[in-house]
């Protein structure tokens, strides 16, 4: 057998290539290895930090759940406080509307002047006599009857007297 000496070069020259291509080959398949345990250690640790802020939430959730029960307790407390001013307040101002409420003898005496007086008022007034009005309110401040009642009595010859200085200087 005759060996022709260009395909020995060729196989000598495709040799070397086959070697260097081998040569790569386990250099990348040892790049690939340590992208592998990269991979896996990297994959590890975010598996830990993971594992960690999972822990942290829970600790989190703990720690709200214990200041969730504190103010609880606390509005609670508030709630009872507030109740409990405020139906004394509203005793205490019972007390005062019954310490200072008008007397009944203060309120008849009001509405027996009203009635027998009003009617008369409105139709002198209606009709421009204020001065009438206003003489009749002050013999009423005068009469001892009407000792209870005199600080509206008084109020009302004000207010006639002004309404019939509004009308006279028209």
């Amino acid at each position: 057998m005759e060996t022709n000496p260009e395909f020995e070069a060729r196989i000598a020259e495709l040799e070397k290539v086959l070697a260097a291509a081998n040569a790569r080959a386990q250099k990348y398949s040892g790049e690939l290895e340590k992208l592998r345990q990269q991979y896996a250690d990297d994959l590890f640790a975010e598996r830990q930090n993971n594992k960690r802020l999972q822990d942290e939430c829970h600790n989190l959730q703990l720690d709200y759940e214990q200041l969730r029960v504190q103010k609880g307790g606390f509005g609670l407390k508030m709630l009872l406080f507030t109740g409990f001013s405020g139906f004394m307040g509203s005793l205490f101002m019972f007390g005062l509307y019954l310490l200072f409420r008008p007397d009944d003898n203060h309120t008849a005496a009001f509405e027996q002047f009203r009635d027998s007086r009003l009617f008369n008022y409105e139709l002198a007034i209606s009709e421009g006599r204020f001065r009438e009005v206003e003489n009749d309110l002050q013999a009423s401040l005068d009469h001892p009857e009407n000792k209870l009642i005199r600080p509206e009595i008084d109020f009302t010859k004000k207010i006639v007297g002004a309404a019939k200085r509004r009308c006279e200087g028209k």
